[in-house]
């Protein structure tokens, strides 16, 4: 683990600062009246906290974050672990016990989580507030429901967005379109604009406009079904229950049959997702904000060479985006004075939305900074801010990994290799009905 280095304190420090200010004061708003004073025990403290493995979210946290609380809480040590496959470790480290104090959950684990009874309902004194209402307020309307259960909240976001669409600025004006007028509004449109953009020589595919994407494990096909099944006025599961072997499914499998190009001809990996459009294979892509910094670090003079607009969808006046969301939380096991500092800790780094958006493009719901002049000239905000009103969340399911698999295998058989899509859709929604038997 990584023990992040206590750095010493320069006088008028400017992060620092605003840091304090944060902490004492949260979003901005005062203490809710009738809530409880919060307290930080004095004696020496040490909590683990594992979290995801993201280059430029672990800098902001290990260089900057946690040595300016450890700097405000002398006697706190945190200890500090950049996990690759967070997932099945947490659930191997809660069945030994010997899970962290604080960690990341990403929304297909959450279910399980919540059901295992393993998380510690998060204290609203921490966030000044008398109530789990009142902290839900600093956040905009119901974007965190599926972090509630039993009218407790469980944690709050370190990321929460929703997908947008990527143009490359020089591939359209190549093609004598202009990345912002002629932005597609539908599938439809994409599909028209694949013809325009992709290229060939002879009988390679050298460019293509858009293209879905399937490196991996399944995780972006079986977000992306989701979301065409959302936008035909579908669900994907009811009371636990597979129903997206509807009609709805059937649309979504031909809007994405309409804009498929050449799945074969790609470069993206599981561990660098966004690889075709930073190199300029593709002249589009589905992504939320934090991509740009992936893509920029890829191939730097992507930097500046992009535009964002909202997601293309089925129908233009019902719009739907997928959520996808990771949260902090905190081990009900840890001892009282760990649970403290954890939380203590969690509302210091949660309270500093523009902070995350402008070191790891890290969008966090929190109100009233998108109102603020320095949140309006971060580039395609209102677009993020806007897909991430519309959205909707990924499947709640206890067999997430399962249901992910089956739909992966679906996609496979449908779009790679031809396959009936309601006899696939059928075959999909019987297969994941096992596997949660």
């Amino acid at each position: 683990m990584l023990r992040c280095a206590r750095s010493s304190l320069r006088a008028g420090s400017l992060g620092l600062l605003v840091g304090l200010m944060l902490y004492a004061y949260g979003s901005g708003a005062a203490p809710a009246a009738g809530a409880a004073a919060w307290s930080v025990p004095t004696q020496p403290v040490t909590i683990a906290y594992w979290d995801s493995a993201d280059n430029v979210k672990n800098e902001l946290l290990s260089k900057t974050l946690i040595p300016e609380y450890e700097r405000l809480h002398p006697n706190v040590t945190i200890k500090y672990e950049a996990v690759s496959g967070l997932g099945p470790k947490l659930a191997a480290a809660f069945a030994t016990g010997t899970a962290p104090e604080v960690f990341e959950v990403a929304d297909w684990f959450l279910p399980k989580v919540l059901q295992s009874q393993v998380a510690d309902p998060l204290p609203p004194t921490a966030w000044g507030q008398a109530s789990v209402a009142g902290v839900l307020d600093n956040y905009l309307p119901h974007l965190l429901n599926a972090m509630v259960d039993r009218g407790q909240l469980y944690g709050v976001p370190d990321q929460m967005n929703a997908w947008s669409l990527y143009m490359n600025n020089r591939l359209f004006r190549e093609a004598g379109l202009d990345p912002a007028r002629d932005a597609p509004r539908t599938w439809a449109d994409v599909a028209r604009l694949n013809k325009v953009l992709t290229k060939r020589k002879g009988d390679q595919v050298v460019q293509k406009g858009f293209e879905m994407r399937y490196p991996g494990d399944g995780h972006w096909q079986a977000q992306m079904f989701q979301l065409l099944v959302y936008q035909a006025g579908g669900d994907v599961l009811d009371a636990g229950k597979p129903v997206f072997n509807s009609a709805a499914g059937v649309a979504a499998l031909g809007v994405w049959k309409s804009v498929t190009v050449a799945p074969q001809v790609t470069q993206n990996t599981q561990a660098s997702p966004y690889q075709d459009f930073a190199m300029e294979q593709d002249a589009m892509t589905f992504a939320g904000p934090n991509a740009g910094a992936s893509i920029e670090r890829i191939n730097p003079k992507m930097a500046g060479n992009y535009t964002v607009a909202p997601l293309p969808q089925a129908r233009p006046d019902r719009p739907v985006t997928l959520i996808y969301s990771y949260a902090w939380m905190v081990n009900r096991k840890a001892s009282t004075v760990q649970k403290q500092v954890a939380w203590d800790f969690i509302h210091y780094v949660s309270t500093r939305p523009g902070e995350w958006m402008t070191a790891a493009r890290y969008l966090q719901p929190v109100k009233g900074w998108y109102e603020t002049p320095a949140a309006k000239q971060v580039p395609f905000l209102a677009v993020f801010v806007h897909d991430l009103s519309v959205g909707r969340p990924v499947a709640r399911s206890t067999n997430y990994l399962e249901l992910q698999s089956a739909l992966q295998r679906m996609i496979d058989r449908v779009v790679l290799n031809g396959a009936d899509p309601k006899q696939s859709l059928d075959q999909a929604a019987a297969e994941f009905e096992r596997a949660g038997h």
